[in-house]
C-alpha cells in the first residue's frame, strides 16, 4: 500500500490564488487514484528557501516537483516540473519557446489577456488621457505584461 510516486510541491508563498493552486492540483492527484506521496514545502517568499527545497526534491528523488509561482520554478528546474501561477515560461528561463518548450517544465499560465483589457477600459473611460500601471522590475513576469501594454 505505499507509494508509486513521490511529488514534490513547492509553493513560494502563502496566498489564496496560490493556495486554491495547491488545493485544486491535490484534489485533482487523488482523485487521479495514482498512488502518490505529496511532500508539500512553502518557502515563505524567500529564492533562498525555494533553492534549498528544490534541492532537497532533487536529493530525496522526488518524481515530479509542482512549482507554484515563477521563482518557485526558477528554482527547481533540474527534474520534471509542472508550474502554474507563471505567467511567460520563455520569459522567466524555464523553457526554449511557450510552443516548444525543449525542456522537463510544462504547466498552465496566468497571463491576462492585456489587449482585451485595455479594450474594456477604453470602452468604460474613453476620456482617459493617461494610463498607470504598476509592477515590479525585478520580475519577468510583469516585464512581460508591461510589454505588451506599451505594445497595445
Amino acid at each position: 500500500a505505499g507509494s508509486d510516486y513521490t511529488i514534490g510541491v513547492l509553493q513560494l508563498t502563502e496566498h489564496s490564488a496560490l493556495d486554491a493552486a495547491n488545493d485544486g492540483f491535490v484534489k485533482a492527484i487523488k482523485k487521479s487514484g495514482l498512488k502518490v506521496k505529496i511532500d508539500q514545502k512553502n518557502a515563505q517568499n524567500d529564492q533562498s528557501t525555494c533553492k534549498s527545497i528544490a534541492d532537497k526534491f532533487v536529493g530525496d528523488g522526488v518524481n515530479l516537483i509542482y512549482a507554484i509561482a515563477t521563482p518557485a520554478a526558477q528554482a527547481a528546474a533540474d527534474i520534471p516540473i509542472v508550474g502554474c501561477a507563471i505567467t511567460d515560461y520563455a520569459a522567466s528561463g524555464l523553457v526554449q519557446d511557450n510552443d516548444k518548450p525543449g525542456t522537463n517544465v510544462t504547466g498552465a499560465s496566468d497571463l491576462t489577456p492585456v489587449a482585451e483589457q485595455l479594450e474594456m477600459m477604453q470602452k468604460v473611460l474613453p476620456d482617459a488621457k493617461k494610463v498607470g500601471l504598476l509592477y515590479c522590475t525585478a520580475e519577468s513576469n510583469s516585464d512581460v505584461q508591461i510589454k505588451a501594454a506599451k505594445k497595445e
